[in-house]
């Protein structure tokens, strides 16, 4: 009965807002988070290349673990620019967003998995909150619209680069 209750209230939700927005909010705000996951991820990445001991909280002597955080920053930056040309427009660019969502859900599910068999400190999970759990519905939330043909590709319509 509680499964039935939350597949209605989802049912629900996602009704309302093909019912609420327009297209063109839908592909204005889809716009928007990717720009805003790019400038997070490009800072993010930036910030682990130039300091990469901060995603450990400054606990590690290693000089391996070092240079692989900061192959993990440039890997994160790049990410940064791919969710740039997503923004651009989030329906052509689609796949991008879906590499996206699929990393931000694998990623928490690799941390949890050496959390519990203590081999990462449980701090080390709010890294994950940050970036990637708080980006899942919205990264979900496009795909959902483009699949729904809410947002969709239209060939006309001119890609500002930059």
């Amino acid at each position: 009965m509680l499964h039935t209750y939350r597949i209605s209230i989802k049912r629900y939700i996602f009704s309302k807002t093909n019912e609420l927005m327009k297209p063109e909010t839908i592909r204005v705000i889809s716009r928007l988070i990717m720009s805003l996951a790019a400038i997070y991820n490009i800072f993010w990445g930036v910030l682990i290349c130039i300091h990469p001991t901060v995603i450990l909280f400054d606990d590690t002597d290693s000089v391996f673990v070092t240079i692989v955080l900061q192959c993990v920053g440039m890997l994160v930056g790049v990410y940064g620019i791919a969710y740039y040309f997503s923004s651009l427009n989030p329906a052509r660019y689609w796949p991008l967003i879906l590499v996206g969502l699929i990393g931000k859900v694998l990623g928490p599910i690799g941390s949890l998995h050496y959390i519990f068999t203590n081999q990462l400190a449980a701090s080390f999970f709010w890294v994950n909150v940050f970036n990637d759990v708080i980006w899942i519905f919205p990264f979900a939330w496009i795909l959902y619209h483009v699949y729904k043909k809410n947002l969709v590709f239209d060939e006309d319509e001119e890609d500002d680069i930059l």
